[in-house]
């Protein structure tokens, strides 16, 4: 069974990147026919180990077979290069910083950013479980200030193992986000720290990032805020790949056409990072994930 969502990325996929798309298909089709194991197992990125827990929801099934959003997989290979830095901000359990790993290598670092603690304590396993690399785990948010929010977590029960709309991807501190779906969240508090603190602090060397993710499920706007030594950075511009979510009915901050047009005035160009093309800003989708690259790159 392919999810609405997951339909619709394979379809643009193969209008608009259709070398790509037999590739994928194949291994969407090797996950259908392969049984996932249960509990804890173990997966690999290269060199890179990392830990899924199966019981927490039903798309850790694609995490353990690499299945997942595989259409974003051209951001990575387009940005990281070993040796970069990769920023995760919203890690979840660590997917993408175990798949950014294997691409910095042992020369390179990722710096990720998860706050709800049952996800956090998968993240840091990931830093466990591979001590010859550079990984660091926060277990904090990113925002526009430092301090401390509830946050609405959708937390990992069996009753909801199933549900693909509302799953343990789902948390967000953007105040009520998840109000329609209080059955399935509880309300906890999170530290909450600036990207440019956090990269003053580390002494982190800008040059040599080579992508920010952000996946923080409506508080996008907020992380901005709180990175413009990023954003009116000089030279370079770090590419970032972002979702950004759209429904300014909901909340005022859910408007990812201020969100790209804020970018383009700080030198980015946008390209949807499915079609690889620019996005239709009158069409935009509720989700939509976006590379913003440097625009004389």
């Amino acid at each position: 069974m392919i999810a609405a969502k997951s339909f619709r990325f394979f379809r643009d996929v193969l209008y608009s990147r259709p070398r790509s798309a037999p590739g994928i298909v194949m291994r969407r089709v090797e996950e259908a026919l392969r049984r996932a194991p249960s509990g804890v197992a173990t997966t690999r990125f290269g060199d890179v180990r990392f830990d899924v827990d199966l019981s927490m929801h039903r798309i850790t099934q694609k995490y353990y077979f690499h299945t997942h959003e595989m259409y974003l997989e051209e951001s990575f290979h387009r940005t990281l290069r070993p040796g970069d830095i990769f920023i995760d901000i919203g890690a979840n359990i660590g997917y993408w910083s175990a798949f950014a790993l294997s691409k910095v290598g042992r020369s390179g670092e990722v710096h990720a950013f998860e706050p709800v603690p049952d996800f956090f304590r998968s993240v840091d396993g990931l830093r466990r479980l591979n001590p010859d690399f550079s990984m660091f785990a926060n277990p904090v948010a990113c925002g526009d200030r430092p301090g401390k929010l509830p946050m609405a977590v959708v937390q990992p029960t069996p009753e909801n193992y199933n549900n693909f709309d509302t799953n343990i991807g789902s948390s967000s501190v953007l105040p009520g986000f998840l109000d329609h779906e209080r059955g399935l969240t509880e309300s906890i508090e999170v530290d909450i720290i600036t990207l440019d603190s956090y990269l003053a602090e580390h002494e982190i060397d800008i040059e040599r990032i080579g992508l920010i993710k952000i996946d923080v499920e409506g508080y996008e706007s907020y992380c901005f805020d709180g990175m413009k030594t990023i954003l009116e950075k000089k030279g370079r511009k770090v590419p970032i790949l972002c979702e950004l979510l759209t429904d300014p009915e909901r909340h005022e901050k859910l408007d990812a056409r201020a969100i790209i047009q804020r970018l383009e005035g700080h030198g980015y160009r946008c390209l949807n990072a499915t079609t690889l093309s620019p996005p239709r800003l009158e069409a935009l989708q509720f989700e939509e994930n976006v590379l913003f690259l440097d625009k004389n790159g």
